[in-house]
């Protein structure tokens, strides 16, 4: 095994091409659950308290379990997905590697969970600023994340910019199209 030359947690924020293929050439399961799961909070952490009633009571606990499986499988579907599709478009890069490109990708909104401390006080105490600043911080963040997982989808599929795109919303459509047809006939379940 090859060994990690960068240091992926600073180098990805600028230079995702370069960091996916050293993460790819040393180890592509590296770090890649912890990040999703971590992921998996940081994108589901305000909506701890609609969790609550999933797992049964007002637990953080339960609920950041939740979120944390809610983004491993989420993981690995955006990984079968986009492997899908990009073969639809010529696109070279399995299930696993992408599945790391998705992980490392999401650096910046797992760094977002440095402000949920004040963002969860704020919602406790109805401190809007916090509430705000934090929002729109983890917004930022996440348009960055969105931003690196294009360039890393770029680099491993062999694609340009606007194909790695066009993968994406090729994944997305897949996504789409059963929940609307489920949605459709559940309307219509409910009209007949």
């Amino acid at each position: 095994m090859a060994k990690l030359k960068i240091n992926p947690w600073k180098e990805v924020w600028l230079h995702p091409r370069n960091t996916i293929k050293a993460i790819l050439k040393y180890d592509p399961k590296y770090m890649v659950l912890p990040l999703a799961a971590l992921a998996g909070i940081a994108n589901n952490a305000l909506d701890f308290e609609s969790m609550d009633a999933i797992v049964g009571g007002s637990s953080f606990i339960g609920s950041a379990f939740v979120a944390a499986l809610l983004g491993i499988v989420s993981l690995y579907i955006s990984g079968f997905l986009l492997s899908l599709t990009g073969r639809w478009i010529n696109g070279k890069a399995n299930a696993l590697k992408l599945r790391a490109a998705i992980a490392w990708a999401g650096v910046p909104v797992v760094t977002s969970l440095l402000l949920f401390i004040p963002l969860f006080f704020a919602l406790n105490s109805e401190s809007f600023g916090i509430l705000s600043v934090s929002s729109i911080a983890f917004m930022i963040l996440g348009v960055w994340s969105l931003v690196l997982q294009v360039g890393m989808i770029s680099e491993i599929q062999k694609f340009s910019i606007w194909k790695a795109i066009l993968n994406i919303i090729l994944a997305g459509i897949v996504i789409l199209i059963p929940l609307l047809i489920i949605a459709v006939l559940a309307g219509t379940a409910v009209y007949t």
